[in-house]
This record gives structure tokens, sequence and C-alpha cells, in this order.
């Protein structure tokens, strides 16, 4: 009788977690066009956490005025970055003709190669089809959705003021502490692994004189908080360009190689020895993670996945009931806690 109840227990209780990862998967998926601006605040918050302290702490600074200068050194250094990437783009749709010339003569040479094995292509309908892509109609669409990013960006300001100035000094749980600790440490080492990585791969191909160097340095970056998958996409992405830019095989092979030896460096020996324990996610963890937030938040819970995650892991590690879900999402479901 007893286990009969045991079992009847542990049924209705996997039974109303499921509905309750239901309930919170719609929430979330209806309330998005205020979450994703709320948590991304958080984000910031946390980030900018450390240059308060440093001022209050150290400077003896005012906690308000020392909020202010944290707010304005972020909006600063967007100010600085978003005209360059603006004339970046500028300068590569004005090369776009050229970008153009180059794939018809690359098409006409594949299909001059398929012709020599008797496979018979009309080059005039690819050469329309081609020339009919909506090039100048996607540019337009990306430059829409840069300038909805700007606006969201400000409004995640402005959550990130109301949530400093909102904050009370009073003593928190140590439970609360230890779990607040440990994401403050995750969040802002990823976000210094992660600007790294943006830097020397920007770095990189601006070098390489490569057309959106800082684009693409920029897609380093934020494709960083993906683990693994993310480093392989911001690794293929220069390609196209690069394939179509340099005429020697040699720069090619260097847009590959030099990246990948950054990302394989900062991921595979930098944030481990920084993380610890913190990013202890499983690789099926992470993949269900990016495909489930992907379809609640599109391309931003992607790149909110794996933080998102991970901040979980901790925060259930830190509670003995739900310690079990900690070892499933690290993969150590069948070790002993």
């Amino acid at each position: 009788m007893l286990v009969q109840d045991k079992e009847h227990s542990q049924l209705i209780a996997i039974s109303l977690t499921i509905l309750s990862v239901i309930a919170v998967a719609f929430a979330l998926y209806f309330t998005k066009p205020i979450m994703i601006p709320f948590i991304l605040a958080l984000f910031v918050r946390i980030l900018i956490d450390p240059i308060i302290d440093f001022q209050t702490k150290k400077l003896k600074v005012h906690r308000f005025i020392a909020i202010l200068v944290a707010i304005i050194i972020i909006i600063g250094l967007f100010v600085i970055i978003i005209p360059i990437i603006i004339d970046s783009v500028a300068i590569f749709l004005k090369s776009a003709d050229d970008y153009n010339l180059k794939v018809l003569v690359l098409i006409e040479t594949i299909i001059n190669k398929l012709q020599e094995f008797n496979i018979e292509i009309n080059k005039e309908i690819i050469r329309e089809s081609f020339l009919g892509l909506p090039f100048l109609g996607w540019a337009s669409t990306a430059l829409s959705n840069g300038a909805n990013f700007i606006a969201k960006f400000f409004l995640v300001v402005i959550m990130t003021l109301f949530l400093l100035v909102g904050s009370t000094g009073k003593r928190k749980s140590e439970t609360w502490e230890n779990i607040n600790n440990q994401v403050k440490k995750y969040i802002f080492a990823k976000f210094i692994t992660s600007s790294i990585t943006g830097i020397l791969a920007g770095l990189i191909y601006w070098f390489m004189g490569l057309d959106l160097a800082l684009i693409f340095g920029t897609l380093t970056f934020l494709l960083n908080f993906i683990p693994t998958f993310g480093s392989i996409v911001a690794v293929l992405l220069p390609l196209p360009v690069a394939f179509l830019q340099f005429d020697l095989p040699i720069m090619l092979l260097l847009v590959l190689i030099l990246p990948s030896i950054v990302h394989i460096v900062i991921g595979n020996i930098v944030e481990p020895r920084i993380f610890g324990q913190a990013f202890d996610l499983h690789p099926v963890t992470i993949i269900v993670a990016l495909i489930g937030w992907g379809m609640l938040w599109g391309i931003t819970g992607m790149l909110l996945a794996a933080p998102l995650t991970a901040i979980m892991r901790i925060s259930f590690n830190n509670f003995q009931t739900t310690k079990p879900f900690a070892l499933l999402l690290s993969g150590k479901i069948h070790h002993k806690s």
C-alpha cells in the first residue's frame, strides 16, 4: 500500500511539473515583448554591478551618481560602436555590384564544369534568378531590424536604471547570496571571454582587410554565448564574403583557421578554468535549450539559452529538493549527490 501511495505521489508530482513547464512556456511566449528586455536588463545590471561597487567602495561616490556613470559608460560604448557598424554596412552595400559580378562568374564556371559531364543547365534562367534576388530588400530588412534593436536597447537601459535604483541594501539570505554570487561570476566571466573572442576575431578580420570585419567581430561576441555551436557558426559566417573578396586561397584558409584557433584556446582552455562547474551543462541539454528557447523567443532566445539554462542549473543546485534537476541538466542524474 505504501509503495502504491509513493508511486501515486510521484506520478502527481511529475504531472504537475509537466503542466507547470507548459504553463510557464506559454507565459514566456506571450510576454516576450516585455520579458526579453527585462532579462537583458537583468544581465546588464549584473554586468555593471562591479563598476558601481568600485565607485561606491573604492572612490566613495554616492550610489545614485555611480549608477548614472555606469549607464553613461554603457550608452557611450554603443554610441561609438553603432556608427562604425553602419558605415561598414554602407561600404559593403556599395560593393554589392562587384560581389554580384564575382558570383555570376563563379556560377558560370560551375555550369561550364557541369556541362563537361554532359549535364545541361540553362545559364540564362540561373542568371535571371540570381539577379532577381531581393538584395536591397534584405538590406533594408537588416537595417530596420537594427533600428528595432536600438529602440529595444533604450528600453533595456530604462529597465536597468529602475532595477538599479530599486535595489535595497537589506541583507539577503545565505542561499540567495550564494546563487547571486555564482550567477554574477558566470555572467561577468562569460561577457569578458566573449568580448575577448569577439575583439580578437574582429582584429584578425580587420588586419586581413575583410569587409564587414567589425560586424563579424560583433556576431562572434554574440554567438560565443552559445557553447560549441555558436563558435562553429561564427567561424563559418565570414567565409562567403572572404570567398568573394579574396582571390588567393591562402587568405580564405587564414579567415577560417586564425579565428578557429582563438575559439579553441578561449573555449577549451580559458573558459573551463574561469567557470569551473558554473557552466556544467550536458551537450544534449544545450541542444534542447537552444530548441526550446529558440521556439519561445527566436534568435534572442537562442543567444540567451545557454546563460539562462546555466543560471537555472546554479539555482537548482542550491536547494535539496531541486538538486535532481541540476544533475539532470548537467547529465549526472545517475551520479550520487
